[in-house]
């Protein structure tokens, strides 16, 4: 083989090399080079607003509150902070897969038309930065269904398959627009200790009622709500552990589960215990609980049937947000006065 014919032979095998890694790379060159690919959101810190919409007319609105820890959430609430988290992860790490084949992008643009969630993201401006409408996964569930529109190059014509580096599975279940679920799960959240005040009520049982006053230090008061008397004597060291509980606090979920009726009619009962804590600002914050029915027959150690649920409550937050309480949480906040007593 003479030396021409060796070369052009090199020259034909690097081109179909080159031709394999492209297609195997699902044409990265070519969608590199499109800046309607370009899905990420490289500073996330200047985000300061979401917005997500269903087409079954369902909203979601983020915006960032510098004062505090955690987003607004449709003007009315605070959002999860891990939900948040998760979403600002995904912008930094969202990237296009691989581009969708060409007998598949019809069907894939009518189920975007269809059921698509439309996400917008900003940073400062009026108008959105990028705008995602987010699909379904992929069939082998390790990819998403993704169409972007920025501000400066309008909206893509073609759909892609995203992923996001570091993870296997797919996207679009961060992007949920359930209000109750985005609520934030925190019932009584002082980090700072910022109490001056813990009052605990037993509704069935109300020898065991009590109240904490705390001036900082060792300034402690403990009272009898039953007697409506300062407990002269008590140890001092349990009621600042029983205090320190109070730092974080959280309910399962703002999904309750109950219907409409079925939650007027447990506003209309009387809880079992009712829990406030009156903060250095003179803001309360208050928590009844409730009894919740078993799903199913539960039996204690002796083998006797319980009436109520023995791992969960119900609880209402400021007299009418009902919500699902773990009492593997709560257990240890619904001590009886005797608890403080001095050994």
């Amino acid at each position: 083989m003479n030396k021409n014919l060796r070369l052009l032979l090199i020259l034909v095998l690097l081109t179909i090399a080159a031709g394999i890694l492209w297609f195997m790379n699902g044409g990265k060159g070519r969608i590199s080079s499109n800046p309607l690919t370009d899905f990420m959101i490289e500073d996330t810190a200047a985000v300061d607003k979401i917005f997500i919409a269903d087409t079954d007319g369902r909203t979601i609105t983020l915006e960032r509150d510098p004062d505090s820890r955690y987003w607004d959430l449709n003007d009315d609430f605070k959002a999860r902070k891990d939900a948040v988290d998760l979403l600002l992860k995904t912008f930094k790490r969202i990237r296009v897969k691989s581009p969708i084949p060409d007998e598949a992008k019809a069907n894939v643009i009518r189920l975007l038309a269809s059921s698509g969630k439309k996400v917008e993201i900003y940073q400062g401006g009026p108008t959105p930065v990028k705008t995602y409408i987010v699909g379904n996964a992929t069939q082998d569930h390790t990819g998403t269904y993704m169409l972007l529109e920025t501000e400066g190059d309008g909206r893509s014509t073609e759909p892609f398959i995203t992923h996001m580096e570091g993870f296997t599975g797919f996207l679009s279940t961060r992007f949920f627009t359930d209000l109750e679920e985005w609520k934030y799960t925190g019932v009584f959240d002082y980090p700072d200790f910022d109490i001056s005040e813990i009052s605990v009520s037993h509704h069935e049982a109300p020898e065991k009622s009590f109240t904490i006053k705390y001036a900082g230090g060792n300034d402690i008061e403990l009272y009898s709500n039953l007697l409506k008397k300062k407990v002269e004597v008590f140890d001092t060291l349990r009621v600042k552990d029983y205090m320190l509980l109070y730092k974080k606090v959280h309910c399962e979920t703002h999904m309750s589960h109950l219907t409409p009726a079925q939650e007027d009619s447990l506003l209309n009962t009387s809880p079992a215990y009712s829990l406030s804590v009156l903060n250095n600002s003179g803001e309360r914050k208050k928590i009844d609980l409730y009894y919740k029915k078993p799903v199913k027959d539960i039996y204690d150690e002796a083998g006797n049937l319980q009436p109520y649920d023995m791992a969960r409550m119900f609880g209402v937050i400021e007299g009418d947000d009902v919500v699902l309480i773990q009492l593997f949480v709560f257990d240890a906040l619904l001590k009886g006065i005797g608890t403080f007593a001095q050994q």
